[in-house]
């Protein structure tokens, strides 16, 4: 059975101590709390915890001086500090210091729980390096070549541009290179040029300072500051406004950058490692996009391939998502039945590797049979039009013909795609997921493919529509 994972809270706020607990129990997750930095540290001294959650501002000891007691005591594990007073500079000297990241009150418990989930894909990211030498699941000659010339490029200083369609495993690739470079040690910092607003792109890359617009209550460094020393991925960095690339192009020619408001120049040492899934040359023939930053950053190019190109690797990547989805979830490991195994190499897989990855997790959740069957992996959803002979085999089920009414109004009825809306079929969809998962948000976004707050937003939508949301969530959500 698939151990619980146990989170460790530290805050002098009893409060704040009680409400993080809810959230986090209500991921399945085993919480212990501490009233102050020596309980915390008994207790970490006593217990393994897979991840911290820690007030940075504490009577007697402090947050950072509790990081530090951590890690002299040789305590590999991600903090995370939660504060509503630290300084920008306290907050940026724990991260340089190795901490995982910081979030500052009041905060909504989706933030919470997005925190803890990368926290914890972070420990397990750390015992798949200690214990696995493959480090990237691959089978193919291509990727293997790929990941050769990753290696080469890692030792070096250069910048990279990694190609490639959505979810190929670009920001995969990425990480393998900074973790194989000479600056592993220090941060490496991803920004997804797609998900930020237009008018923050400048304050999210270079940072502000106080006064530098309303709302500006205290300087915040940007996400080259906080990668100096180590690597930032420009993710989707076709996305940055026109305008905002000349302002790239120098942080590349000269090193250094200016944050909103600023009046001198703050020197930042980074490697940019960039990848976009457009033509950038073809962006440039179209106006969309700066030659001179294009040269800049094409210095080495690794184009990563469709999943539909290199298909030996799909079996390889399925297994391991099943063995990795099964402990996660506490189930038991089963195996792919011949017929779901040819599903999964017929299909294109438009979604790449990602797609893949949500499907097999779907399928471990769902399932119910000993084997995962096609009907399983939901690929095309549960369709069946008049002339579908249901009595046949169905993957590795034969159906008697008994029951073959029954089955067909079930499945007819539980996604029927004929004449409706998209919105209507992503509604279902969405609430059905939810259910299946036991109403945890995070849970349930990660399977769709989408962002918490992307699920929150869908949700809201669906309460003024009049629909009984709650009924799908978790009491204490």
């Amino acid at each position: 059975m698939f151990d619980k994972k146990h989170v460790l809270v530290v805050d002098d706020d009893e409060n704040m101590r009680k409400g993080l607990e809810v959230t986090i129990k209500r991921m399945g997750i085993n919480v212990d709390t501490a009233v102050d930095a020596a309980d915390g540290f008994d207790k970490a001294m006593k217990k393994r915890y897979d991840f911290i959650i820690s007030d940075l501002k504490m009577p007697k000891i402090d947050g950072l001086s509790f990081f530090k007691m951590l890690k002299n005591a040789g305590l590999d594990v991600p903090v995370c500090f939660i504060t509503a007073y630290a300084t920008v500079e306290t907050a940026v000297e724990a991260l340089k210091m190795g901490a995982f990241d910081y979030i500052v009150k009041p905060f909504p418990p989706e933030v919470v729980e997005e925190l803890i989930s990368r926290g914890l894909n972070l420990g397990k990211h750390k015992i798949l390096r200690n214990n696995d030498k493959r480090k990237v699941i691959y089978k193919s000659k291509y990727m293997a070549e790929i990941f050769s010339i990753a290696m080469d490029v890692a030792s070096s200083e250069a910048t990279v541009l990694i190609t490639g369609e959505s979810g190929t495993g670009k920001e995969v690739l990425a990480r393998f290179i900074h973790e194989n470079s000479r600056r592993k040690n220090n941060p490496f910092v991803a920004i997804n040029c797609a998900a930020v607003p237009e008018n923050l792109v400048e304050s999210e890359f270079f940072g502000y300072e106080k006064g530098a617009f309303t709302g500006a209550e205290k300087r915040k460094p940007g996400k080259f500051e906080l990668a100096d020393g180590g690597t930032i991925l420009l993710d989707e960095i076709g996305e940055v406004p026109l305008h905002l690339q000349a302002k790239l192009l120098r942080v590349l020619q000269e090193k250094e950058i200016e944050r909103l408001g600023g009046i001198k120049p703050v020197s930042v040492d980074v490697r940019i490692i960039a990848t976009t899934n457009r033509d950038l040359k073809e962006e440039v023939n179209n106006g969309n996009f700066r030659e001179d930053l294009y040269y800049r950053l094409n210095v080495i190019n690794i184009h990563v391939p469709p999943l539909r190109d290199r298909k030996e690797d799909i079996l390889y990547l399925a297994e391991f998502f099943l063995e990795k989805y099964s402990k996660i979830n506490g189930k038991k490991l089963k195996a792919l039945s011949d017929d779901a195994k040819r599903v999964l190499l017929d299909y294109d897989w438009p979604g790449n590797v990602r797609e893949l990855e949500h499907t097999i997790e779907r399928a471990v959740i769902l399932s119910k049979d000993e084997k995962i069957v096609p009907r399983d992996l939901f690929l095309h959803g549960l369709v069946f039009s008049n002339d579908f002979d249901i009595s046949k085999n169905y993957g590795d089920e034969t159906i008697e013909e008994d029951n073959v009414d029954n089955v067909k109004n079930n499945r007819e009825n539980s996604f029927e795609l004929k004449g409706r809306s998209i919105a209507e079929v992503e509604k279902e969809l969405i609430l059905n997921t939810l259910k299946d998962v036991g109403g945890n948000r995070t849970k349930a976004a990660e399977i769709l493919g989408i962002t918490v707050r992307t699920l929150r937003n869908k949700l809201n939508e669906y309460r003024s529509q009049g629909i009984d949301v709650d009924k799908y969530l978790e009491k204490s959500n």
